[in-house]
């Protein structure tokens, strides 16, 4: 054989080697043609989320199943819904109460669930003070959407198991997908909280810190499943299901090669999702749904304990009414002996009533006739006076008459002195015949300081007397309190009365009772005024001080602890306290009297 056949036949060769690469070429896209499977995923946090979350399992079904092509769609409720209404998809993953629903509607048949995914359950957030569900009652809550599982219907029913009033008192606003517009609605001021689902708060405040940071978490349920905040339970996790139409061999591939999958997403067999059911049940939600009237036997399943307790009460109704007929004629005759009893007790009561408060007006009236007796002998030096000026303005005024040595201006001056010591003795008369009288209480509005100047007539010769300085002060613009004016002028003496007997062994020129009035306030009663009477004598010792103003208790010798214990009971009847203080020097005693003020007083 030459070389030019060998060479002939190597080209014919090649070109039969030629020819063989181009039909390969030709025919290789028809022999890598593959099925395309539409996966529809719930996107809730934007289709960027959804895709980039579930593409490790697209990429592992997509290496198992290498004569098929996965093609993930992210789709809201709405339109996962529309799909498989119109047989456009071959799978779907959605949420467990989304899935209930689908289940019910179109058969669909969940294959696993997903295992390491975040918990399924609700989250509620804020920015504002929230702590419980029950401050929820008149606020603004925003929600994804009502068909919403983690975003609404989870938190809903937890509302209903912590008051089954509470829903009806919050008001939804409804934001939409994705998810962080509901979050968004809280930072915007549109509502007052917002439902998330779990671990969600976590991931936009790593992501947007200075958006988000202002959001916090409440009502907050203990979880050991995961470490974010969680306000309601977890329920099982997103589940993978297949189409109605979707082929039984298919579906096994696929699920074996979720369970195999090396990383990534992981899935697990399917859960019980029995807790969703229970909870689309409790809100008559998905296949719980009343669409039509309600019969007999459905009324008697949702309300099977109210009926049982109903008829219980029936029961327990009758046999009470017969008991009660019974006791009812046997305790009327009864009430009737009780009635007639209690009416006869009571008019003793009244006639007891009565006997106390004349008893108590007749130790009011010996008091002030006590105060009186130890005042006699300067108040009759007070009356002397003025009955002694006039005296010496008659005498004198019957020797110029006689001696003819008079004017019509001296007669006049005369005659008019005359009268004005006359009205003076007449004004000691009157206060002392008012303080003395036997009277019913009488309250009017009281002007402290009034008051003061009115009792210092009836005193001030006995301090005068005794050597005793008696200072005043009274603040000024000071409000009236409503009394009986007698009874406090009983107080005053009675106090000034013993301020001057404890200064009996004081030396002359330390002989000094202050008077001070001002206004003050009592924690939880307002506002007062606040009138004490300090002396510098003896003062008293802690026994004396732990039993002042006690009935029968005195230091004097010839008391018998009367006055004390009526003063106080007059001021503890004008709604106001007495008290005794030491000094913050420590010499002598202040007792302090408190009396309220009304609002409205000038």
């Amino acid at each position: 054989m030459g070389l030019k056949s060998v060479a002939a036949r190597f080209q014919a060769a090649g070109r039969h080697v030629l020819a063989m690469l181009a039909c390969l070429i030709v025919l290789a896209p028809a022999a890598q043609a593959k099925e395309t499977l539409r996966i529809g995923v719930l996107d809730y946090l934007g289709s960027d989320h959804s895709l980039s979350h579930w593409e490790p399992t697209e990429a592992a079904l997509d290496t198992a199943l290498p004569g098929y092509d996965f093609h993930f769609e992210p789709l809201d409720i709405h339109q996962l819904d529309a799909a498989l209404a119109a047989q456009k998809l071959d799978f779907v993953i959605t949420n467990p109460g989304n899935y209930a629903e689908l289940e019910y509607r179109y058969h669909i048949s969940r294959l696993a669930t997903a295992q390491s995914d975040q918990p399924v359950g609700s989250t509620l957030v804020t920015t504002e003070d929230l702590t419980t569900l029950g401050d929820l009652a008149g606020r603004k809550l925003a929600i994804t959407a009502p068909e919403a599982f983690g975003g609404f219907q989870v938190i809903w029913s937890e509302m209903l198991n912590a008051d089954p009033r509470l829903p009806a008192k919050v008001q939804l606003e409804v934001t939409g997908y994705p998810m962080q517009r509901a979050a968004q609605a809280v930072l915007d001021g549109r509502a007052d909280a917002a439902v998330l689902r779990p671990c969600m708060l976590e991931k936009l405040q790593r992501e947007d810190p200075a958006r988000y940071g202002a959001l916090h978490a409440f009502a907050l349920q203990p979880s050991e499943q995961t470490q974010c905040a969680l306000s309601s339970p977890v329920y099982p996790g997103w589940p993978l299901a297949k189409a109605r139409a979707t082929s039984p061999e298919l579906a096994k591939q696929v699920a074996i090669a979720l369970m195999q999958m090396p990383s990534g997403n992981r899935w697990t067999v399917p859960l019980d999702y029995q807790p969703v059911h229970e909870l689309l049940r409790q809100l008559q939600l998905g296949p719980y749904a009343r669409t039509g009237p309600v019969n007999l036997r459905d009324f008697i399943a949702d309300y099977r304990d109210w009926l049982i307790a109903l008829a219980v009460a029936l029961i327990f109704w009758a046999l009470y009414s017969v008991r009660i007929e019974t006791l009812v004629r046997r305790r009327t005759r009864a009430l009737d002996l009780a009635n007639t009893q209690l009416k006869q007790e009571m008019i003793e009561r009244e006639r007891a009533e009565a006997a106390d408060r004349l008893h108590m007006r007749e130790l009011e009236h010996v008091a002030r006739l006590s105060i009186l007796g130890e005042m006699a002998s300067s108040i009759a030096h007070e009356l002397n006076q003025p009955l002694s000026a006039i005296s010496n303005y008659a005498q004198g005024c019957m020797l110029r008459l006689q001696t003819g040595s008079f004017t019509q201006a001296d007669m006049e001056t005369a005659s008019g002195e005359i009268a004005a010591q006359a009205e003076r003795a007449a004004t000691v008369i009157r206060r002392i015949r008012a303080f003395v009288r036997k009277r019913e209480t009488q309250r009017a509005p009281i002007k402290i300081c009034e008051l003061l100047a009115e009792c210092s007539s009836l005193y001030e010769a006995q301090t005068h007397r005794a050597g005793v300085r008696v200072e005043v002060m009274c603040a000024q613009g000071l409000a009236q309190v409503t009394g009986d004016r007698v009874h406090l002028t009983q107080v005053i003496l009675n106090l000034v009365q013993n301020a001057v007997d404890a200064m009996a062994q004081t030396d002359p020129d330390q002989r000094r009772i202050l008077i001070n009035a001002e206004r003050a306030e009592e924690p939880g009663r307002g506002a007062g005024i606040c009138l004490s009477v300090r002396d510098r004598g003896t003062g008293m010792s802690e026994t004396a001080m732990a039993h002042f103003a006690e009935a029968f208790y005195t230091t004097k010798p010839e008391g018998i602890g009367l006055g004390l214990a009526l003063s106080r009971s007059i001021i503890e009847a004008h709604g106001g306290w007495m008290r005794a203080q030491r000094p913050a020097d420590g010499v002598g005693l202040r007792v302090a009297i408190w009396l309220p003020i009304g609002e409205d007083t000038p």
